[in-house]
Order: C-alpha cells, then sequence, then structure tokens
C-alpha cells in the first residue's frame, strides 16, 4: 500500500468528520450570507472540478452563478466582479499561482471565501473569510481526498446559501452513507479491479478511452481523466453524455472503452440508454452507477447511493482505484509524477 493508496482509504473518515463539524444549525448560520450580486466559483484542476456539482445546485435554485477555469478568470472575467459579488477561490494548497493572482489583480472588493486544505496558506489568510475541507494534508500528487472533501464542504455551503435547512441537517445521514459505501468500494477492490480490467482485456488497448455522465456527476469524469492522466497515465476524454452524442459518438466506428457513470438523478436514464447504445455498437463499457444485465462487453458495479449533489464523491473512487490498479498492472508506481509536482506555483 503506496502513499496514494492510504488517502484514497482515509476518504470514508474525511467524510465522518466533515458532517461531525460542518452539519449543524450554528454552521448553517454562520455560513449563509445575503448574495445581492454573482458567485464566482473559480480554482483549477481537481479543486475547479469539485465545484461543479455545487453551481449546478445554485444554478438550479435561481441564483446567478459562474463556473470559471481561475486561468482564464485572471486573463479575461476580472473587470466584471464587482463589489457586490462573491468570488469562491478553490486551492487545496492554498498556494496555487493563479489563484493567488486573481486576488493580486482584481479591481474590486468583492466578497471573498477560499476552501482549502490549507488553512495557513497564503490563499487563507488573504480571503475575507476560509473554509477549512478537513482532509488533512494531501502528499501524493494525484489528488484523492482533497478533491472529495472539496466537493462535499461546497455544497454544504451551497446548501446554506439557498436556504436549504432540511437539506443541509440531513446531510449528516447522507455522508455516513457516503461514508459506508465508499468504505465497501475500498474493501474490495483488490477484487473487483482486477476482475473488471481482466473481462475487459481489450480496454487498455482500446483506440478510444472514454468517460462519459451527465449533471453533478460530470465532475467525476473530469476529475477521472486528470486521475488516468496522472495516476495510470492513461488517455481518457471527458465527456457529458449530451455532448457525446453531437459528433464524439462517431469515435465508437474504433476499438472503444468506456466508463460511463450512470447516477441518481433528472438525467440518470439519458445516461443509461446511451450506456446501452454503446453496448450494442460493441463497445466496451464499465457502467457505474445505474445497474444493467452484464454481457461480455458490459460489466457494471451499482452504487447506492441516492443524493445526485453527494453521488460524485462516491463515483470518482471507483475511478481513483481503478486508475491505481491500471499503474500497478503497467509496473508505474501509482501517483508518482515526473513532469509536474503537487502545486502548480508558475503560469
Amino acid at each position: 500500500m503506496n502513499q496514494l493508496y492510504r488517502e484514497i482509504a482515509e476518504q470514508p473518515e474525511v467524510f465522518r468528520r466533515i458532517a461531525t463539524t460542518y452539519v449543524n444549525e450554528a454552521t448553517l448560520a454562520s455560513w449563509y450570507e445575503d448574495h445581492p450580486g454573482t458567485i464566482y466559483l473559480t480554482g483549477m484542476g481537481s479543486s475547479l472540478f469539485a465545484a461543479y456539482p455545487a453551481y449546478l445546485y445554485l444554478l438550479s435554485r435561481g441564483f446567478p452563478v459562474v463556473y470559471i477555469d481561475a486561468s482564464e478568470l485572471l486573463h479575461y472575467g476580472l473587470q466584471g466582479i464587482r463589489d457586490v459579488d462573491t468570488l469562491v477561490l478553490l486551492s487545496q494548497s492554498g498556494e496555487s499561482y493563479e489563484v493567488l493572482e486573481i486576488l493580486n489583480r482584481l479591481p474590486s472588493r468583492p466578497k471573498t471565501l477560499a476552501f482549502t486544505a490549507s488553512p495557513k496558506s497564503t490563499l487563507a489568510r488573504r480571503v475575507t473569510k476560509a473554509i477549512d475541507i478537513l482532509s488533512g494534508t494531501e502528499y501524493a500528487v494525484t489528488a484523492t481526498k482533497t478533491h472529495t472533501a472539496t466537493l462535499v464542504t461546497l455544497n454544504l455551503w451551497a446548501m446554506a446559501q439557498a436556504k436549504d435547512k432540511k437539506a443541509f441537517l440531513h446531510a449528516s445521514l447522507d455522508l455516513e452513507l457516503l461514508a459506508e459505501e465508499a468504505e465497501r468500494l475500498i474493501r474490495t477492490s483488490p477484487e473487483w479491479t482486477k476482475k473488471t480490467l481482466k473481462s475487459l482485456e481489450f480496454a487498455q488497448g482500446a483506440e478510444t478511452k472514454v468517460l462519459i455522465a451527465r449533471g453533478p456527476a460530470l465532475s467525476s469524469a473530469w476529475h477521472g481523466c486528470l486521475l488516468m492522466y496522472e495516476c495510470a497515465k492513461e488517455t481518457f476524454l471527458g465527456f457529458s453524455g449530451g455532448q457525446f452524442r453531437h459528433g464524439p459518438l462517431e469515435l465508437a466506428v474504433k476499438t472503444m472503452f468506456a466508463i460511463v457513470l450512470a447516477l441518481p438523478g433528472k438525467t440518470q436514464e439519458l445516461v443509461v440508454r446511451l450506456t446501452q447504445e454503446l453496448a450494442e455498437r460493441g463497445v466496451g463499457v464499465l457502467l457505474v452507477g445505474a445497474t444493467l444485465d452484464e454481457r461480455y462487453n458490459l460489466k457494471v458495479l451499482p452504487l447506492h447511493f441516492p443524493n445526485e449533489y453527494f453521488a460524485p464523491a462516491l463515483s470518482v473512487i471507483p475511478v481513483m482505484l481503478l486508475a491505481y490498479t491500471m499503474a500497478e498492472e503497467k509496473g508505474i508506481e501509482p501517483g508518482k509524477a515526473f513532469l509536474i509536482q503537487k502545486t502548480t506555483l508558475r503560469e
């Protein structure tokens, strides 16, 4: 068990720690603020991907909210941020170059909020308010527990902004179930990851590999690609299920392997339908979340978790474990990087 696997295995405890610390009426009251302006959610890499469920949650409740890559906001969007707006900055290290440079160049004085694993970082010291995601320090280059902790904590914050007291206080039960399901996946991973890869032997040799999801689960698809790049040194393309039909579906004329995340929610049935079509075309598919009858080229990993917005913190764990196993089988130390560092300090 190397450092990366240890950090994957720590996630259930992180979920419980977040629930114990933050899911109470005092936290709800302290996190709620009036937002007469626009909420900007910005960060880089896994931190940004973790914000997508909260973005959709706020968007679906009528909030003016922007989800944007920090490197693009830095060069193209700062003039649009007003004093009445709220700028939510996401950085696990609290030292990411683009996020800090946004603060250096802001022409206005919006309320600034940081979500970080480093409460003593430069970012935490410079914002109006810093929220500790309670993951503890993450040492492996590949983000695991910091990604899911950011996602969960941001969801709680979004519920507080929407005054969704019932959902907020119910989150204790949601996060306990999330922890239990994560423990099950991690405990059984040596068996199911190798079995899955063996039963889809052509997966690593496929000409095209894709990760597909819709709704909040898109965060897991995007981060899943990053996991495959960094950990397994495998090239995966990430698509929303809707966008996949608008052109990328043509890639299925080649040998293809698809990891499809079909989580509970408004679009689950659409994703399941796409999975069936891909399997019928001969594409090798690992379906995560929903249940279908297996066949030689379709393997299914059901997940039993109903909350649409927290579910991506669970669905990304199988991808973490698959990337870990793929790296091991290729003789690569999982989570070891050759060209990048844990924190990006220059543009």
